[in-house]
């Protein structure tokens, strides 16, 4: 025998006993032999193979057919009854997947067990454990039992486990698309990877597009037997017609499919009789190339996809539609022929065929994957689905950011001096009294007259500007003649929505003259400078897309009663305790190499922030607000630990507050499995300090990172504000989605 090849099956056959009651078992022993007190269950009859190195091998069949009892005897979990196996290599298998795990195990001792099982050294897991935990997306319950897990994260982490050890042969049984949308595809998009690399694949599965696309051989299975073995599509669609025939011929077998009859009546009858429709066949290709995998310009490119299916509905011509997702596994777009007029129409031997044309496809950069649907007339029955039937390399010529390039038209207009307010203020107050327009520099030292009004305490002219110095306005004032009465603005921030760059706006310094009547109705000046601020700058299709705020719960309701404002999150106090540790502090002060470490942890950081809305905190953000805010004082400090002092863990930032004896945590810089050690740090500072506490404002997701450590939380009057004059679809991206602390405002 040839050593090319990975799996040589010679006349391998399975039986089991089947014993009516258990005692029957027992005078099976006792007797001997002499008698027989079981029926014998033949699950796979003999049957014979040889899979070269580097192949993929499509198993298919009905359930009960004894695809798994194959595999598992390739595995080595069963023995067969007669027949020899060989194999070359390690074989890593997805079977049960978690099967091998202890429950009362944490999720890292359990990859060390399973690498074991499959024989793996502790060496050599040792370099990949980091990565198979990052890849199953369980870092923060890793030393948690996985017990605890849920069936997700058991299903992730098992899966990560068995792809990482790069075996020689994987065998997947009905396990490629496991969890989420987002890890489905990267589950799918390792397996190729290993398949390209050269390992050979045995995949069971009832989705016969996969074992089409995926396999270079496949093997037929019914009953117990081998089929066939052959070419994927010819063998999947010998397969489907007998799927398709014993709908109407629950007797029928596979030889009615093979080896027709040779009369024209028996013909007919051996053709499919149900009422199926499903997809046969789907090509991609744009002006240059087609195939399973497309280069896209965007906005340039175009992508054609020609569909062909066939059905045997007698009273319905399916529909179709096509489905666009990206690599998080986030739905961008869908099209149904049915939504555009189109109505397939078939020939008399039930094949239809649609041509889809996306010109100009206008996806900006990224990867992403179409899948092709074939529903009922009305939309709602999927009859048969091909996910994925492509996959687009998406580039650009240009630095947009997002997920589409939206068709606009840019136009230069002069700005008028006067913002409009809207229908319902003009008409109940003249508009003529309060003029509403853009803060300016010379407006600062009537402004300082407001905010001592509306305060009671004195505008601090170089916080101001230290605020306010990345804009040009910073925001609106309403006048009433020459003297201003009223003004709301806000600051711009960087940060990101979801893992994309975007800019905030944190609302603040919402002020009015008291003597103004009125000042809080819909036709004062409150409305009337907080309307335009809100409704002309932040929002969808703004440059600042979401605001934040820090208001009580009091002030909000100020806005919220004229719908200016919306409740977006909220805010918690966690305290905990003075703590000694041992952690190795370097006090930042501006310094571009320590600098330079604090954004590769940001970047690193900011990784594990997809799901919030985030402010960025690379050094820029730091030095501004924390080294270069006129008359605070804090400390910056970047943490190690001893064990590793050149390999910074994180960032804390504390501010002092030695006359309460205490010290407030501001901010920090980790990945979440470094999170325990920076709070552990800061409770060693407090204690050196001998303040009594460590107190911390922040939103919940934020606290999701500190729930291992010793402190509790408590709620808060402080909450998030967001516009309430926004598209509502746009705002509930932010609804309970913030990642903020007392660092994000300018007051703490």
């Amino acid at each position: 025998m040839s050593s090319d090849f990975a799996l040589n099956i010679d006349q391998v056959a399975k039986t089991y006993h089947l014993y009516d009651t258990p005692k029957d078992r027992l005078k099976q022993i006792l007797s001997r032999g002499k008698r027989q007190y079981y029926r014998e269950y033949q699950a796979l009859k003999p049957l014979s193979f040889t899979l070269p190195k580097g192949e993929v091998l499509g198993v298919v069949g009905r359930n009960g057919a004894g695809k798994s009892t194959l595999l598992q005897l390739i595995c080595g979990t069963l023995t067969p009854s007669s027949g020899h196996i060989q194999v070359q290599g390690r074989i890593a298998a997805l079977l049960e997947l978690g099967a091998g795990f202890n429950p009362q195990f944490t999720g890292r001792e359990n990859i060390y067990l399973s690498a074991s099982i499959m024989g793996i050294s502790r060496q050599e897991i040792d370099a990949k454990v980091e990565g198979i935990i990052d890849f199953a997306g369980v870092r923060n319950f890793i030393d948690q039992p996985v017990s605890t897990y849920s069936s997700g994260m058991y299903v992730r982490l098992a899966f990560s486990v068995a792809t990482s050890v790069e075996p020689d042969i994987l065998i997947i049984d009905e396990a490629l698309s496991v969890g989420d949308g987002d890890f489905a595809r990267r589950s799918f998009e390792r397996i190729m990877t290993m398949k390209d690399k050269g390992a050979t694949i045995i995949f069971c599965s009832h989705s016969l597009y996969q074992i089409e696309v995926l396999c270079s051989q496949a093997i037929w299975i019914e009953r117990g037997q081998l089929v066939k073995m052959g070419e994927p599509a010819t063998l999947i669609s010998e397969y489907q017609n007998f799927l398709d025939l014993l709908s109407s011929h629950p007797d029928a077998t596979p030889a009615d499919v093979l080896q027709p009859k040779v009369t024209e009546a028996e013909t007919e009858r051996s053709l499919p009789q149900g009422e199926y429709a499903r997809i046969v066949k789907v090509e991609a290709h744009t002006p240059h190339a087609k195939g399973e995998r497309l280069d896209i310009i965007s906005s340039q490119t175009d992508l054609t996809l020609d569909i062909s299916f066939v059905s045997t509905l007698k009273n319905e011509i399916p529909q179709v539609a096509i489905a666009i997702h990206n690599a998080a596994g986030q739905l961008i777009s869908s099209a149904g022929a049915w939504t555009s007029g189109i109505k397939p129409t078939v020939n008399s031997e039930g094949q239809g065929k649609l041509t889809l044309t996306l010109p100009a496809l206008p996806l900006l950069q990224g990867t992403y994957y179409v899948g092709v649907l074939l529903f009922c007339e009305r939309g709602v029955f999927l009859h048969d689905e091909a996910d994925p039937v492509v996959t687009l390399d998406v580039t650009q010529t240009n630095h947009e950011r997002g997920i589409v390039m939206l068709p606009h038209h840019w136009q230069v207009t002069t700005p008028k001096d006067r913002i409009k307010i809207d229908a319902a203020v003009t008409k109940r107050q003249p508009t003529n009294r309060w003029l509403t327009r853009p803060a300016d520099a010379e407006d600062l030292e009537q402004l300082k007259s407001v905010y001592r009004n509306a305060f009671e305490q004195e505008l601090n002219e170089e916080v101001w500007r230290w605020k306010y110095r990345h804009t040009d306005s910073p925001g609106f004032v309403v006048q009433e003649g020459e003297q201003i009465v009223a003004f709301c603005g806000g600051a711009p921030r960087k940060g990101l929505v979801k893992g994309l760059s975007a800019t905030f706006c944190q609302i603040g310094d919402v002020m009015v003259d008291t003597h103004q009547r009125g000042i809080l109705t819909k036709t004062g000046p409150f409305y009337r400078c907080v309307y335009p601020f809100m409704g002309e700058t932040i929002g969808e299709g703004h440059v600042m897309t979401f605001a934040f705020g820090f208001p009580n719960y009091r002030h909000l309701r100020v806005g919220e009663r004229h719908r200016l404002y919306a409740k977006f999150d909220r805010i918690l106090e966690a305290e905990w305790p003075p703590k000694n540790g041992a952690y190795l502090y370097t006090a930042w002060h501006g310094e571009t190499e320590l600098g330079d470490k604090i954004d590769q942890l940001w970047q690193r950081m900011r990784t594990h922030l997809n799901d919030y809305l985030v402010g960025l905190h690379d050094q820029a953000w730091l030095r501004y607000r924390y080294l270069e805010k006129p008359h605070d004082q804090y400390l910056v400090n970047i943490v190690s630990l001893p064990s590793a002092p050149n390999a910074p863990i994180g960032v804390i930032v504390l501010k002092d507050h030695p006359d309460a004896k205490q010290m407030e945590l501001l901010d920090f810089i980790s990945e979440p499995q470094h999170s325990l050690h920076l709070i552990r740090a800061a409770q060693h500072m407090v204690a050196e300090r001998q303040r009594q506490r460590l107190y911390a404002w922040l939103t919940p997701n934020v606290y999701t990172w500190l729930t291992e450590t010793d402190g509790y939380t408590q709620e808060t009057d402080i909450v998030i504000p967001g516009n309430g004059l926004d598209n509502p679809e746009h705002t509930a991206i932010a609804i309970n989605r913030w990642w903020l602390m007392g660092g994000d405002s300018d007051f703490r």
